[in-house]
């Protein structure tokens, strides 16, 4: 069953599949101290938004416009950003794997030009 992600951002912990807006309006919100576990969000805009302290495993952001969105020291383990937009996406201080981006050229953000996290190469990438 598929949640609207905009009526339960009380929650601390997110797992299921999840539809960003059904009105399709952005969602500008900063998330604190979230967890994204088996999570798949869809559909939607989060522009402008901050990820802060945040994990996302076996995770999926698909379709979104996430322009100007900011992830600060979050977790990443198996986390996957396909077919969104991603123009002026910063990633500062995060840990783990990064994002797998399917439906864009350029790597992950934040990454570029700096020696892998640790475990990154256990996940066969370089």
């Amino acid at each position: 069953m598929m949640e609207n992600l905009d009526a339960v951002l009380s929650r601390q912990h997110f797992s299921g599949e999840f539809i960003l807006s059904e009105k399709g309006y952005s969602l500008d919100y900063p998330w604190k101290n979230r967890e994204f576990i088996e999570a798949h969000v869809t559909g939607g805009s989060m522009t402008g938004s901050l990820f802060e302290d945040c994990t996302f495993r076996n995770t999926t952001f698909e379709n979104i416009y996430m322009d100007d969105v900011d992830f600060v020291r979050c977790r990443f383990e198996n986390f996957r950003i396909i077919n969104c937009s991603r123009d002026g996406m910063e990633m500062r201080e995060c840990t783990g794997s990064p994002p797998i981006m399917i439906g864009t050229k350029e790597g992950p953000p934040g990454w570029r030009d700096r020696p892998p996290p640790p475990g990154w190469e256990s996940h066969g990438k370089k």
